[in-house]
Parts: C-alpha cells; sequence; structure tokens
C-alpha cells in the first residue's frame, strides 16, 4: 500500500484508546490487556483497572504461572487467553510481562515472572508462542528495567552495561528470538538519561542485534517527544494524542525528522496490519484455570501435617472467604466466577480478621472456634499488589500476625495458606506447621488449594523469587528508594538468589508430599543429564534446575540458573532427565568489545532441587577469552529531570512538569488544581500512585486534549490565569 504522508503521519497514533489509526487500506489494531485473563473493553476505556471489562477467565498471575516452572502450562495458559482474546477481536494481548523483579518492594512484582532472566525469558517465550497459536499477536512488556512503580513516569533506571545486558534485557532477547512475538511495548521510565521510547536499544539492540521484525508500541501516555521516538524507531503511540501530529509535523518542517524514518515505522504497522496470524485448534482443558493453580502453589513447609487426615479442623482468616486472586492496576480481570475456600472445605470458619484493622469481636469468635478443634487453617495474605504503588517493606498486616500468635498459644497444629503476589517477611512462621503458598492463584484457587490440602493432589510448585531473611540484606534495598527520579542499580548483577544473601525461602525451592533422589550425572559438549527418582510414597512432579558456575575471569556472581525441567513421576518411579546447553548458557557481556563472548576456563555444573540445595556437581573445560570485567557500578550518575524553579522556589510549569511538582506552581491556580486532583484519589493508591509524577503531557494525553487547551493550562498555572484561560479554550485553526 502507497500511504501519503498524512496517512503515514496518522497510522503512528491510536484512533482511540485501545486501537490505533486506520486510513484507506489499512484497518485498525485492537489491543488489550491480559497478563492473567483478558482485559477487553467495550465501554470506557483505562489503563489502571478503573473502569469495567468483559468477563473472562482469570488464570493465576505471572508471578504463581512461574512458580509451575512448566513451559508447556505457560503456553497452554497463553493459548487459552488467546483463544479468548481471539473471540473478543483482539488483534494483539498486551502480555507477556518480562520484567525482572529487581526488589521485592516493586508493587507491580506480581506481573513478572522471576527475579532470573533465564526463568523469565523463557517461560515468557512459551506463553507468548501460545497467544500466538490461537492467532493473537503477543506484546512483551515493559522494555526495559521497569523495575519501580513509585515515580515510573518520570524515573531514571541508571545501569551498567553488563549489568542491562546480563539481568535486564536478557528475559527479552529470549523471548524475541523464542517466539517472534507481534509486538513489544516500551516502559515508561528513562534508561541511562533517556526515556525508553526514545532510546537507541529499540533499533540498536532489539531489532539490530536480535532481528525483531514485529512493532514498537509505547505504554500508555508514556512517550514524551513523539518525533524523537519515531526516530528511534517507536511506530505507535498509544492511546490516540492530538498533540502528535503538530509535533511531527512541525519536527519535518524543521528538518528534526525525515519523511523516510515516518515512513520506516508506518510501514511496519502496514506490515503487521496485513500479517496473517493462523489460529490452530488445540484442546483447551475445561478445568486448565484450577491445575495451572494446582501446580503453582509451593509447599514452604511441613512437619506431617499435610496432606490433612482424619482431624478435628477449623478454618479462619478472612481470605477463606474472599480469597485474594489478583492484583491491582491494568491486568485486572472481571472473572467468570470465584471460588473459596469457606464454600469448599467441610469445615467450620471464623473470620477472625477483616481489613487491616484489629476487631476484638472477630478475634474472639475465631479463638473460641480454634479452642474445638485440633487443627487450625488459617488464611493469611497481604493485599499490597499493585500498579503505580511500591511496598513500604514486606510486612503482614499486624492484626493477621497477632491473631496468629494467639492461636498458637492454644498449641494447636495449625496449618498456614499464604495468599499474595511477592516475598513477604515470615518471621511468624517459626512454631506453625505448615505453609502453603498460593500465590495470587486466579478464579480456580481455591479448589486447587483444598485438593492440596486434603492430599488428592500433590504440590509441585516452586519459588520463582528469593524470599529474604531480612529486606536489608538484599543489595537493591539500598538504592531503590532512593528518588522517585532515579534509581541507581549500584548493585550490578547481584539480584535475587545472585546476591547470595541468606535467604528465608530460596529461589527454586519447593516441598513435596513425596521425595526425589537425583543421581548418575553425566555431562558432555551438549549439555547434562541425570536421573530422578521418586522415592516417596506420592504420585508428583519435580522441576529440576541446573546452575552453572563460571570461571573466575568472567567477573559473575554465579552460579546462574542456565536451565530446568519438570518431570512426573509415580511413586518409585525413575527417569533419565536432559537439559541441553544453549546459546545463554556460557556467555558473558564483554563491555570492552560490545560483544557477547565465552570466557575460557573450568565451568562447574550444578544440578538440583533449588539454588541453595545444588545435589550433582560435574565440572567442564572449555576454550575462550582470558576475562571480561567486572559491572561498573562506581561510575553511575543520574540524568536530572529538569524542574524550572524561581528564585522563591516556585515551579515554571512545562509539558514534561510532573502533577506533584504543579503543587509548587508559580501561579495559585496551578497549586491549587493540583492539590484538588491529588486529594480526590488519595483513598485510590493505583491511580494516586499513578497520578503522583504524571507529567502533564500525559494528562494531555489521556485528556485528548488539543495542543492550544494544553498550553492555555499551563499559561494558568504559570500565573497567567486571564491570558491561559482564553488559549484554553481557544479554536485550533483547521488545515
Amino acid at each position: 500500500m502507497n500511504a501519503n504522508k498524512d496517512d503515514k503521519i496518522k497510522l503512528l497514533s491510536g484512533k482511540d484508546f485501545w486501537t490505533t489509526s486506520s486510513v484507506e487500506g489499512v484497518k485498525s489494531i485492537r489491543f488489550a490487556d491480559g497478563p492473567s485473563g483478558l482485559r477487553a473493553q467495550h465501554g470506557k476505556g483505562d489503563h489502571l483497572g478503573l473502569n469495567g471489562s468483559a468477563p473472562a477467565t482469570c488464570f493465576p498471575a505471572h508471578s504463581a504461572l512461574a512458580q509451575s516452572w512448566n513451559r508447556r502450562l505457560c503456553f497452554e495458559v497463553g493459548f487459552a487467553i488467546g483463544q479468548e482474546a481471539k473471540r473478543a477481536n483482539v488483534d494483539i494481548l498486551l502480555a507477556p510481562d518480562l520484567n525482572i523483579k529487581r526488589s521485592p518492594l516493586c508493587g507491580r512484582n506480581f506481573e513478572y515472572f522471576s527475579e532470573d532472566a533465564y526463568l523469565n525469558g523463557f517461560l515468557g517465550a512459551s506463553f507468548a508462542n501460545g497467544v500466538k497459536e490461537a492467532g493473537v499477536g503477543a506484546c512483551l512488556k515493559h522494555f526495559a528495567a521497569n523495575n519501580k512503580e513509585r515515580g515510573r513516569m518520570v524515573c531514571d533506571s541508571v545501569a551498567d552495561e553488563r549489568t542491562l545486558r546480563e539481568i535486564y534485557l536478557t528475559a527479552f532477547e529470549i523471548a524475541v528470538k523464542e517466539s517472534a512475538p507481534a509486538a513489544v511495548m516500551t516502559a515508561y521510565n528513562r534508561l541511562n538519561g533517556t526515556y525508553c521510547s526514545e532510546h537507541k536499544i529499540l533499533n540498536n539492540v532489539l531489532r539490530g542485534e536480535w532481528g525483531f521484525d514485529g512493532i514498537t508500541v509505547s505504554d500508555w501516555g508514556g512517550t514524551l517527544n513523539r518525533p524523537a521516538a519515531a526516530a528511534a524507531g517507536l511506530d505507535v503511540e498509544m492511546p490516540a494524542c492530538k498533540l502528535s501530529l503538530s509535533e511531527i509535523n512541525s519536527a519535518l518542517e524543521s528538518g528534526t525528522l525525515s519523511e523516510e524514518q515516518i515512513e520506516v515505522c508506518a510501514q511496519r504497522i502496514i506490515k503487521t496490519v496485513e500479517g496473517k496470524r493462523t489460529a490452530h485448534s488445540i484442546p483447551v482443558r475445561e478445568d486448565l484455570a484450577k491445575k495451572c493453580a494446582e501446580e503453582c502453589a509451593v509447599l514452604l513447609k511441613n512437619d506431617g501435617a499435610l496432606p490433612l487426615k482424619d482431624c478435628n479442623a477449623v478454618l479462619v482468616g478472612e481470605y477463606a472467604a474472599k480469597p485474594l486472586i489478583q492484583g491491582g492496576g491494568s491486568s485486572k480481570v472481571n472473572p467468570e466466577s470465584v471460588g473459596n475456600l469457606k464454600d469448599i472445605l467441610p469445615y467450620k470458619f471464623a473470620y477472625g480478621y477483616k481489613g487491616e484493622r484489629r476487631k476484638k469481636r472477630l478475634e474472639k469468635k475465631a479463638l473460641k472456634l480454634c479452642k474445638s478443634a485440633d487443627t487450625v487453617i488459617y488464611c493469611m495474605g497481604a493485599a499490597g499488589d499493585l500498579e503505580g504503588a511500591d511496598r513500604r517493606n514486606l510486612k503482614m498486616p499486624e492484626n493477621q500476625t497477632d491473631l496468629l500468635k494467639k492461636i498458637l498459644k492454644q498449641n494447636k497444629r495449625v496449618v498456614v495458606v499464604l495468599f499474595g503476589g511477592c516475598a513477604v517477611d515470615t518471621s511468624w512462621d517459626k512454631h506453625i506447621n505448615a505453609l502453603l503458598y498460593t500465590g495470587l492463584s486466579g478464579q480456580d484457587g481455591a479448589a486447587a488449594i483444598a485438593e492440596i490440602l486434603q492430599g488428592k493432589v500433590n504440590p509441585s510448585g516452586k519459588l520463582a523469587e528469593t524470599f529474604p531473611e531480612d529486606l536489608n540484606d538484599l543489595p537493591s534495598t539500598r538504592y531503590f528508594n532512593e528518588s522517585p527520579y532515579y534509581t541507581l542499580y549500584g548493585e550490578g548483577m547481584k539480584v535475587g538468589y545472585l546476591s547470595k544473601v541468606k535467604a528465608k525461602y530460596a529461589f527454586g525451592f519447593g516441598l513435596s508430599y513425596t521425595r526425589f533422589k537425583y543421581s548418575d550425572l553425566k555431562i558432555n559438549e551438549s549439555g547434562a543429564s541425570f536421573l530422578i527418582e521418586n522415592v516417596g510414597e506420592y504420585y508428583g512432579g519435580e522441576s529440576a534446575q541446573m546452575y552453572i558456575e563460571y570461571p573466575q575471569s568472567a567477573n559473575a556472581p554465579s552460579p546462574f540458573l542456565k536451565g530446568f525441567e519438570k518431570v512426573f513421576l509415580n511413586a518409585g518411579e525413575k527417569k533419565r532427565v536432559e537439559i541441553k546447553f544453549d546459546e545463554y548458557s556460557f556467555r558473558s557481556y564483554d563491555v570492552w568489545n560490545k560483544k557477547w563472548v565465552r570466557v575460557g576456563g573450568e565451568y562447574k555444573i550444578h544440578i538440583g532441587a533449588a539454588s541453595d540445595d545444588l545435589r550433582l556437581s560435574s565440572n567442564i573445560i572449555l576454550d575462550g577469552e582470558n576475562g571480561v570485567p567486572v559491572p561498573d557500578t562506581q561510575s553511575l550518575k543520574p540524568a536530572e529531570y529538569k524542574i524550572n524553579r524561581t528564585k522563591k522556589g516556585r515551579v515554571i510549569v512545562d509539558l514534561n512538569t510532573p502533577l506533584c511538582e504543579v503543587k509548587n506552581a508559580k501561579g495559585f491556580f496551578g497549586r491549587l488544581f493540583a492539590k484538588a486532583a491529588l486529594y480526590f484519589v488519595r483513598n485510590k493508591p493505583t491511580v494516586y500512585g499513578s497520578m503522583e509524577f504524571l507529567p502533564l503531557r500525559t494528562m494531555a494525553q489521556f485528556g485528548k486534549m488539543k495542543r492550544k487547551t494544553i498550553e492555555g493550562l499551563i499559561s494558568m498555572f504559570n500565573g497567567s490565569f486571564f491570558k491561559g484561560l482564553s488559549k484554553f479554550f481557544k479554536r485550533e485553526k483547521r488545515g
């Protein structure tokens, strides 16, 4: 198709909240959210999960799905969500989410698979391939180094090149190469001073090195300079933005943007629209959401209390009646139905607590009920998993832990079922008998939990992140909340289990009702093979993990996870498992020569059941380079976020001024506007967290404002009230 210049420019922006613009001969692309289920909106659109969406299956969140360590399961979930998207006429699903869990404080960790790039990448690729098999495009997000929520619209992620390559880009690289996604979404944040939507990694790395040939799309409202973004290779700006047309035309007239650059972006969009995505017919298990939740639950502690045998048990806790099934924000699904333990298990029930405030009446009823039982199933959870807001600490609500202490004083057998999206402080678990961590297990999580508790299903989940003994032990904690305007990745590659932190529950850890024996490790040039035997009494699944320890001259905090395989065995059954080496097994990034290399020397191959439970080891000697430098974390410096202030400390507002800084605007109207806007959303953490550092340009995008309208508003904020008011209501010139 030969589009004219105006048509090409039009294609580069959205038509409305969920669809791209169309021109003659080129139809729109329709997007929808979907990490844990389809969020298709047919009415008023939003990107924070505030408005309603069509009913859909709510699967376990990515953070829970990763605990299955099962590629095939991730594929099945992606396919099932893709099928629902296809029926809803969605072209591209905004999933999977591939950001690294750098710190357990990140409020959006529940949407991400893991703290490990290798696990992240391969599970994400499997999910994306499932979506593609359903005839829908997958969109990897958020590219890149989007690892905190507070200040995400303005924050500068400052990382050295080796850390960026080996930790934060590798998951995207794997998923791009293994699944050929339809799209990649850029992150809100800056990366080493440049907004991701305008960053050279789009053309140089994503396309140039990895061979990505799909479209790039901005996160909603995540474009600060449209001409610069187009020049860098950002194809589609979402949602619809009336400011962009005049900006691009001005840039074309001044010569800072060429028509050839517009042409390249437009042709990629046209190619994506015209590309045929074939839907394949693959049977989907009717109870897939439940089966998925069964595989995702992690048994963290058990002294024999589970599975429940003949006992007089009671059920306590609000989450037994209203389970935590998902986090808040753009991934929020309108579930078809939601089960709960109170209605499934045949035990008497008491709330014990509601919310985070202590209610003595509820506590008294629960403790009275517990007296009549020998086993207490106590449901706990932390409801702090939100887009737009980070957690302050890892502590559980005090009313829940206080009630647990009182229950334990009755000398009862206590089984805790723990709901939540990521790592929490479990220092309260010293005297309990069993701990089952469900994650955010979706709409059928309760049915899965009930079957695990009763022994009808053997738990096989393993942690995809570290539960630290102490949050302050993690190197990232020092830097995480230093400023909303930047975050230094001063810990370098020492993320999660690679930090060697003392773990309460280690990465890869998970118990079973049976036991597995590892033996007979064999190493050759293609990979490792070994025997796993189920030496217990239950049928069960085991996720075997391969870690590779690098030579000292590689200067890496290894051993790295470099392979995994999940097997299911009957009691007494034995299988030989093979994990192959791949292009990621032995590589290190050489910042001197800007390329991946293999350092020569002795590599130790470890096979085990967790990062701290390595059962078999062997060595392999490989030829290669002499060594690579350590990550340069000492010279990291954030780029300034420019806030123009007067001598009296007042702020001169412009398009990129965040709303929280408008509270100090030169003009009284600006101060009043910002304070009022934030006041009205003060009790909505996701909205407040997103709005607090929302640049005015982005606010204009979501408000569908024209250039004159936002310019008039800025004039009023800067003290020229009547001049700004006149401009605010002035009509745009046509043509």
